[in-house]
């Protein structure tokens, strides 16, 4: 099933790029570029925000977030019974680009590593992708109070995922974004209501996270487990058979495996670990703001792949998490 992609371009500073001339947009010109770009039709209920990561050339991103995307049309199409609550269910996709191509080489891993946290500080990635999260949340129709469970209210649902470097972008926008105060009704079911931040995003799922596996336990991520715009907990697969985030993440961030190789470490008290749940089976979220998903049943890649199974989640498992946790959010 083919989805439409809107798709936003970054450069190496984090600054949008305007899609016809190629050159970088001045920060007073992002909003107008959201708006033209970004526009809601009323009919959707959900939209999906994909940002890709390690050595991912633009066409290889578009095609990313349309697998991902026919991957979640094709699941939701076979078994609609398994998510109640997304009835009706009419979604949009965004991708942000970036420039993330390197040698697969712990040299190249560092020059990746370096300029993500580049684009963002002092970069304006995490900005452009704040300033995104602030256009939906001003946007779009934002669900009415209803019953706790079982009933889908009307209003749009908003979905950040990442991969790799692009969850770590996604962690940097959303502390950002929790800098201004939305005004909009609660969302229902999540444990993470705050009278501070009433309601903006319903799901982070980041597969295979490059990040330091201690790095919730401080600053800037540690900010994600307080009040913020984040409604929902963070969902994040890990699987000992990605050799990107095992040995080359060792030999370039003082010995520390990165997120998506064994999971998050720190804080303790926030974290739950559970298993990638067959498109059969259901899954029962816990109360934890930090949810380890445990795929090396299903993200292996073959043996030849030098960097493992890094890039080894594009199975219909996948979208059933994603679906789960939209599902979850009503």
């Amino acid at each position: 099933m083919s989805q439409r992609i809107t798709h936003l371009d970054l450069d190496r500073d984090g600054k949008l790029i305007h899609p016809r001339t190629g050159t970088p947009l001045d920060a007073d010109e992002v909003p107008a570029h959201i708006e033209r770009h970004l526009r809601l039709d009323p009919a959707t209920t959900d939209v999906f925000l994909y940002v890709h990561g390690w050595r991912t050339k633009p066409d290889d991103a578009a095609d990313a977030a349309q697998r991902l995307a026919a991957l979640i049309g094709d699941l939701i199409d076979n078994q609609p019974h398994h998510y109640p609550c997304l009835t009706p269910f009419r979604p949009r996709y965004v991708a942000i680009r970036w420039p993330s191509r390197s040698l697969p080489t712990p040299k190249g891993y560092r020059t990746i590593r370096d300029r993500a946290a580049a684009m963002s500080h002092p970069g304006q990635a995490a900005r452009v992708l704040a300033a995104i999260l602030g256009y939906y949340n001003q946007h779009r129709r934002t669900p009415a109070p209803g019953p706790p469970r079982l009933k889908t209210a009307g209003g749009q649902y908003l979905h950040a995922v990442g991969h790799s470097f692009g969850g770590r972008f996604l962690a940097h926008a959303i502390a950002q974004a929790s800098t201004k105060l939305p005004h909009s009704p609660r969302t229902l079911t999540w444990n993470y209501r705050s009278d501070q931040y009433p309601w903006t995003l319903d799901s982070f799922t980041t597969f295979q996270m490059a990040l330091p596996h201690d790095s919730f336990a401080e600053a800037p991520y540690s900010r994600l487990l307080e009040d913020n715009v984040l409604n929902a907990p963070v969902a994040m697969t890990f699987s000992p058979h990605d050799r990107a985030l095992g040995r080359w993440h060792r030999a370039t961030e003082e010995g520390k495996e990165g997120i998506g190789y064994a999971g998050a470490t720190a804080p303790e008290s926030h974290l739950h670990t559970l298993r990638l749940q067959d498109t059969g089976d259901a899954y029962t979220f816990p109360s934890a703001r930090l949810l380890n998903v445990d795929a090396s049943h299903r993200y292996r890649a073959s043996p030849a792949r030098i960097e493992g199974a890094h890039s080894d989640y594009f199975h219909p498992e996948s979208a059933h998490l994603l679906l789960s946790l939209a599902n979850q959010a009503r």
